[in-house]
């Protein structure tokens, strides 16, 4: 089972460069790009999970329904994306719930970055998706926790998934940099392995920030953007399709395991 997710947000991105630009802009570029992250999709005809901010989701509501119209998941990523208060844990379900009339299960932090599980527990979640649990510089240190499903302060927690050696990460950032066969030859294996997979990426990946040097984006993130990332998209989602494994939504996911022991969810049935 593969689990594809995206976090949609505003494109807040060249902010932690020092660049600031309009909000008007920050929403075109993510609207244009989860406007083909959709167009995917539906031409595959699969099922993913979309972790939406509440601020993204109130300026750009045409998209949340066209996610709702596609039966994909909408969970939470917060209020603001370059913001946190704990209080917009609650306020962000709150907001979504309305927009879309669904109780929203799952929550992720906006770059995966650490948040009390008891918090996410007592505003009504069910699962937390805010772990990498690998090791890159700066961003995470994250060795000495499971990489596999387990369950912490009665929040299910749910990993993205890293190789089961040396927990080489397969998040975005990997899928842009390596050739495709290599990465999909990654997945394969750590599939193989878990029996499920977890990935995100964002809409702006799929926009060409190439073509935009006013975004000041370095190099080393603006690379293969655009054409080049739905390319290695459709690539990944084609190649695993012919092997016959499932998509699913993360709620489809965990109703599938919840009759198996925790501890056995990564392990063949």
């Amino acid at each position: 089972m593969i689990l594809l997710s995206f976090d949609i947000e505003e494109f807040d991105l060249p902010k932690e460069h020092q660049i600031d630009i309009p909000f008007e802009e920050q929403m075109k570029v993510s609207i244009e790009g989860t406007k083909k992250i959709l167009n995917c999709l539906k031409q595959q005809d699969i099922k993913a999970t979309f972790f939406c901010t509440a601020n993204f989701a109130l300026h750009a509501p045409e998209i949340i329904k066209s996610i709702q119209a596609d039966h994909h998941e909408i969970a939470s990523h917060g209020y603001n994306h370059w913001t946190f208060e704990i209080n917009d844990l609650k306020k962000s379900k709150d907001t979504l719930e309305d927009l879309t009339g669904n109780r929203l299960d799952g929550y992720r932090q906006a770059r995966m970055m650490p948040v009390p599980e008891t918090a996410i527990y007592n505003a009504g979640y069910r699962y937390n998706s805010s772990l990498n649990p690998t090791f890159i510089p700066g961003r995470y240190l994250n060795f000495n926790v499971p990489r596999t499903p387990f369950l912490k302060a009665g929040v299910l927690q749910l990993p993205t998934s890293v190789t089961p050696i040396l927990r080489f990460p397969l998040f975005w950032f990997t899928a842009h940099h390596l050739p495709i066969n290599l990465y999909t030859a990654l997945c394969q294996y750590t599939h193989k392995h878990d029996d499920y997979l977890l990935l995100y990426f964002h809409p702006w990946e799929f926009v060409p920030l190439r073509e935009h040097p006013e975004y000041h984006v370095p190099r080393y993130i603006s690379r293969n953007t655009g054409d080049k990332m739905m390319e290695k998209l459709n690539h990944f989602i084609l190649y695993f399709k012919s092997m016959d494994v499932d998509f699913l939504r993360i709620t489809d996911y965990i109703q599938h395991k919840q009759k198996l022991p925790i501890e056995t969810w990564n392990k063949k049935e």
